[in-house]
């Protein structure tokens, strides 16, 4: 049996590469399905006192935190190819504020109840992938869902 993908979410961080991703999910997706759009901030409710006061944005202002959102909404909205309509597709954008951002995929593709998760892959090497991990990765780990990876070019 060949499963139907209805639902498909997109981790989009804004980079080249995780905007790549974006038609492979529309390409998946069946017609008349769901593709999801979400971007995942990293923050965390209660930030360490030592470094709150590094933080470009105050989140913890719930009419500053969304307004972020709806700035992001508005951006991810701009990044629906115009072949969705064609194929029937409806395109759903959020944001979601979490202290881990694979987690916080994870989280979001559950609650959505995606059958697929999409997102780019950055490449890093060495040491870079030793200290920064690999958000791809973690998703993948912990997702329990088909998860398509597109590499960096």
């Amino acid at each position: 049996m060949i499963p139907r993908i209805s639902k498909v979410l997109v981790a989009v961080d804004f980079s080249d590469t995780g905007t790549r991703s974006i038609p492979y999910a529309y390409s998946i997706v069946d017609p008349g399905g769901e593709v999801h759009l979400v971007h995942v901030v990293e923050f965390d409710d209660t930030p360490n006192p030592m470094y709150a006061h590094y933080s470009p944005e105050d989140f913890n202002d719930p009419q500053k935190k969304a307004e972020a959102a709806k700035t992001v909404e508005d951006k991810l909205k701009t990044l629906v190819p115009k072949a969705a309509a064609e194929k029937k597709v409806t395109t759903k954008v959020g944001v979601g504020f979490h202290p881990n951002v694979a987690e916080g995929i994870v989280e979001e593709a559950h609650s959505r109840k995606a059958a697929v998760i999409v997102l780019g892959s950055h490449g890093r090497r060495a040491l870079a992938h030793l200290l920064l991990g690999s958000v791809s990765e973690e998703v993948m780990r912990s997702a329990h869902l088909p998860t398509l990876v597109i590499p960096k070019t």
